[in-house]
């Protein structure tokens, strides 16, 4: 059955769809409002720095602390002595595979450089300019007619292609979800909330007549 996107909806009701599919409540929106991010944001988009940094971490530095207990082991030694004595067998590769054979020591040597390689990947990939926004937790507004966009990425042997949706006003374009793309009444004036550096979008409200929407509705509504 096709969805009827013809009811009419007040600003109060696509302030309370588009909390819902974005996920920020009354108190970060009034925080917004203020410039500031909450401490319930804050606290959700670390993970978008934290899982990239753990991983790079853990990639970078796992198969070093793993041998290096290895060699400790081997050679009787504390863990911090045995730190190095490995790096001057990788330093010498003559030493390393004189104490681990030619097998052994280019599994050791192999493993090292995949996880530091594997490592700087992940580092890469961490979002410096959210990481920073945080820091600071500073929100800028923007206001205009917001356009929701849909785009197709193809994928090879036939199978079914991705669907993207975005937010876009003026040279901004935020990736939302399919929720948030159907919440959005399309081509309205909204103040969009969003981070400096990063551009990350944190909420958004129709703009009113007057002031603001009262998202007190929206609120009771949800507990409703």
């Amino acid at each position: 059955m096709t969805e009827d996107t013809t009811t009419f909806r007040s600003k109060e009701r696509v302030l309370q769809d588009l909390a819902k599919a974005l996920d920020f409540s009354p108190e970060s929106l009034e925080a917004n409002r203020r410039g500031r991010l909450s401490k319930e944001q804050v606290k959700r988009l670390c993970g978008r720095c934290i899982q990239p940094a753990t991983l790079a971490f853990l990639l970078g530095v796992g198969p070093f602390a793993i041998w290096t207990w290895i060699t400790a082991g081997r050679q009787q030694i504390p863990f911090t002595a045995a730190m190095p004595a490995l790096l001057k067998e990788l330093i010498h590769a003559k030493e390393l595979f004189a104490a681990h054979g030619k097998f052994g020591g280019g599994i050791m040597l192999a493993s090292i450089l995949a996880g530091f390689a594997g490592g700087a990947f992940m580092a890469l990939r961490i979002p410096f300019g959210l990481y920073f926004d945080l820091l600071e937790r500073k929100v800028e507004l923007s206001e205009g007619r917001v356009v929701a966009r849909e785009e197709q990425v193809l994928r090879a042997n036939g199978r079914d292609p991705i669907e993207k949706y975005f937010f876009t006003l003026r040279r901004m374009k935020a990736e939302v979800s399919l929720a948030a793309y159907r919440a959005l009444e399309d081509g309205s004036i909204y103040l969009v909330y969003s981070l400096p550096r990063s551009e990350v979008l944190v909420s958004i409200e129709p703009k009113m007549d007057d002031v603001a929407a009262d998202f007190s509705l929206a609120k009771n509504s949800s507990q409703g």
